[in-house]
């Protein structure tokens, strides 16, 4: 595959053969994409000598595909000892219906925690790296999502959150929960002796909601002795530097989602407890008991056993709370900065974060004092504390923490050096971020918090470049994984599918430890390009368009697909393009494969302003006019396809203009009201998991949908933004794919559905059964493009001819 850029006046600019070697004919086809492989997390073992590799097996040979993250069932873990040499090889082996990921890896690297998923049963295991032995528990590990689920003691001890031995986390089993749930009820409600119904409650009726609870747990491998700790809705946990106190994030009692304006989707519908244990008495203890506390910051101070945290009122919105110390030795719960406002982020999903860290025994804060036009990070010392980048011309966008007393501040390409007093000097070096080494089995919070390390390394012009100044070349396709003594281990995912992990010595020279996929760089896969336009208030726009097999400048202009998505504006290559089994409906490759054009249009667009729905025809129409008039493509043969929130766009782009002969729209809404109300079906028959919450009202409020309104007080914009209200402006022929099992739920495409077929306008509903947002299926993957392709050659007047390689005629040929 080939990738261009044109620049803004549409010449060509510069050119790159991504895929290398003679000419080729043979093309994409659905059976090789849905046999992609694909490289999971990889890690050094502390010693360096060894890299753990998480693979994952063709996503065909799923064993059983109702599964929510295909990655746990398809994982597969290898080993490369860099110090030997030689490929990757199977770190044991594994049983052929089960998939395995990788947990954290102990201190001297002796064991490794494995999770395997087999016939719905998730289950914890510890592997011994020297022997090769495993051993199982009768429990599973939590997934850390949000930060940590498991930590080493020693090499032979650890504290885990444990799930009961039926329980599997809730990101892996909700596509195989509910069905099965449903089967049951169904049958004890035919049955007619036992009932089959849940229950759940707000207000005054909250209290009878139910919890699914898991264990703190701490085990010891040399005795065989396991201890429960304590139990409640753990998910999260940090210990401390001396490893005698553990920190544990849960789900405690019901409260109600607090009045204070729109609602963000992760609002807690539980109180959010903070629980510390003694691990060398047992003593159990909540510093504070009617407090919510955040998902970050969660920190131990390197000097002694005392816990930077924020917390606010469980009744009350988070703009209330403080950044408080408390002191594990007492459990003293002590506020700090009072006088300073903390930076609250939200992100995209809405999760509230302060971003907090200690220096020594000092704690920093990102926060703002009274009359700041920026926050920045503050050393917390008394009164507004000390402002340490206050002499750099911009707010850092990465830290890194040195000797637990030093900052390095990465500004405007320049690295800085912060004393724990403010002095602030520049360094000779120029970097982009800090690179965080890979680890096994951690979540987000230390993922993202200041790196700590004696010498951290950062991305700089050419390669890597370490705080002392030491410098190691990279390929611009290769991303950095670990460094071991002289050696850098990178991996390559390039975009038409071939992955490959290597080490790369001191001189620059490069060997592959395994590589897979390798088949798909001999295929002929169409070439990917970019240009550039300006919006009406001048912004500057790069659109990308995916060029079909053996077209060339000159040729005649091919049809198009437009796969839109709101707030997408990508710089470099989308990831919509690479050849995936994540985006697999629509797949811009594998389209491209039957003659298309695929055009990806940047649609950038200002979340607050609370229409969605707000000109985007016109955004999409501007790009495609732009390549017809380059010569790109067909303006007179159109076509869309949106997924998700494109799907949404789909819906939109239908009412607001005529000009495209065929629209697929898959699991997008068109009643914001319907679906700001609806629920994700795993939680009618799993209130425990977590229902009532706040994700539906949250997206609609304050999310994607961004509405910011409830439909009582924001009747008229929620209106606006439903293209189901808007069903009779529709003229070009739509097709509906929705699943049962999607938290979009299969109502949404029901009722625009109906809505056409009351006005006897051509539209088309496909309704999967057992799928949620992205189907897993190969079954009804091959069912919806032997749906869709031909429907599309049809309203685009092209002929259609689907053979066994379920790959259509090309509709330039």
């Amino acid at each position: 595959m080939r990738v261009f850029d044109l620049g803004l006046g549409g010449v060509l600019a510069a050119g790159l053969l991504l895929a290398a070697g003679a000419a080729r004919s043979d093309t994409l086809t659905l059976e090789r994409l849905l046999h992609v492989e694909d490289l999971g997390r990889s890690a050094l073992t502390p010693d360096g000598r060894r890299l753990i590799i998480q693979t994952q097996k063709p996503f065909d040979e799923l064993p059983a595909f109702d599964i929510n993250r295909a990655e746990i069932s398809l994982g597969r873990l290898m080993v490369a000892d860099l110090d030997a040499g030689g490929p990757a090889a199977p770190l044991f082996a594994p049983e052929a219906d089960a998939g395995y990921t990788a947990g954290p890896l102990s201190p001297g690297g002796g064991a490794m925690l494995v999770n395997r998923w087999r016939a719905h049963r998730w289950q914890a295991g510890v592997l011994d790296l020297q022997s090769g032995a495993l051993r199982w528990f009768d429990f599973g590990v939590e997934l850390p999502l949000y930060g940590r689920s498991l930590q080493w003691l020693s090499d032979t001890a650890f504290v885990a959150i444990a799930l009961d031995p039926d329980d599997a986390p809730l990101h892996v089993k909700l596509n195989a929960s509910n069905p099965r749930r449903l089967q049951e009820a169904w049958a004890r409600q035919a049955a007619g002796r036992e009932p089959s119904f849940t229950i759940m409650g707000s207000g005054r009726a909250r209290t009878t909601a139910p919890r699914r609870d898991r264990r703190l747990v701490q085990v010891n491998l040399a005795s065989g002795e396991e201890t429960t700790l304590a139990t409640g809705g753990f998910f999260d946990m940090e210990l401390s530097p001396s490893g005698r106190y553990l920190a544990a994030l849960g789900e405690a009692e019901p409260i109600g989602l607090v009045q204070s304006g729109p609602v963000q989707m992760p609002a807690p519908t539980r109180r959010r407890a903070l629980t510390l244990v003694d691990l060398v008495s047992g003593a159990v203890s909540d510093p504070c008991a009617t407090c919510t506390t955040l998902i970050r910051p969660l920190a131990w101070s390197p000097k002694d056993d005392r816990l930077l945290v924020f917390q606010h009122p469980a009744t009350k919105s988070e703009t209330t709370g403080a950044l408080t110390v408390v002191d594990a030795r007492t459990g003293r719960a002590s506020p700090v900065g009072a006088t300073l406002t903390p930076a609250i982020d939200y992100g995209d999903e809405g999760f509230a974060v302060v971003e907090a860290d200690w220096i020594g025994s000092t704690p920093i804060v990102l926060a703002r004092a009274a009359g700041d036009g920026r926050a920045d990070w503050r050393a917390l010392t008394g009164g507004e504390g000390i402002n340490l980048p206050r002499r750099l011309p911009a707010a850092p966008t990465d830290l890194a923490i040195v000797d637990d007393h030093r900052l390095l501040a990465i500004a405007n390409g320049a690295v800085w050096r912060i004393d724990d007093r403010g002095r602030a000097s520049v360094m000779p070096l120029k970097a982009s971020r800090w690179i965080r080494p890979a680890a096994l089995g951690l979540g987000l919070r230390p993922l993202v918090a200041p790196l700590r390390g004696a010498d951290p390394w950062a991305e700089g012009p050419g390669g890597l470049v370490s705080a002392s100044g030491r410098v190691a070349s990279l390929a611009d396709t290769a991303g950095f994984v670990a460094r071991s003594g002289s050696r850098t281990v990178v991996e390559h995912r390039e975009p038409y599918g071939v992955r490959r992990l290597s080490v790369v010595d001191a001189a620059g020279r490069e060997r592959d430890l395994i590589v897979l996929n390798a088949d798909l760089a001999r295929l002929d896969l169409g070439a990917a390009r970019s240009f550039e336009t300006r919006s009406p208030s001048g912004q500057s726009l790069k659109h990308w368009l995916y060029m079909p097999p053996g077209w060339r400048d000159g040729d005649a202009p091919p049809p198009v697909i437009v796969v839109p998505y709101p707030g997408s504006a990508p710089q470099g290559y989308p990831s919509r393009f690479a050849i995936s089994t994540n985006n697999i409906t629509p797949n811009p490759p594998l389209l491209a494969a039957q003659g298309y054009a695929v055009l990806a249009p940047a649609l950038p667009r200002d979340r607050r302003r609370g229409e969605p729905a707000e000109g985007l025809a016109d955004e999409i129409l501007a790009a495609v006019d732009a390549a017809a008039e380059r010569g790109l493509i067909d303006a007179d043969r159109l076509a869309l396809w949106g997924h998700s929130f494109g799907g949404y766009a789909a819906l939109v782009t239908a009412t607001q203009t005529g000009r495209f002969k065929a629209i697929v729209a898959q699991s997008g809404l068109s009643d914001a009201v319907a679906n700001w109300a609806a629920m994700d079906p795993h939680f009618m028959t799993s209130p425990e998991d977590g229902a009532p919450n706040a994700n539906m009202l949250g997206y609609h409020e304050t999310g994607q949908g961004a509405l910011f309104g409830t439909p009582w007080d924001a009747l008229a914009r929620f209106e606006r933004n439903s293209p189901l209200l808007q069903a009779d402006r529709i003229t070009s022929p739509l097709m509906l794919i929705y699943a049962d099992q999607d938290f979009v739920p299969l109502a949404q495409g029901q009722a625009m559905f109906n809505a056409l077929y009351r006005q006897d306008k051509d539209v088309t509903l496909i309704s999967l059964f057992g799928e949620r947002h992205i189907p897993k299926s190969p079954a009804n993957i091959r069912g919806v493009y032997d749906a869709v392709l031909p429907w599309l050659a049809d309203r685009l007047s092209l002929s259609s001819d689907v053979g066994d390689g379920r790959v259509a005629k090309r509709p330039s040929q």
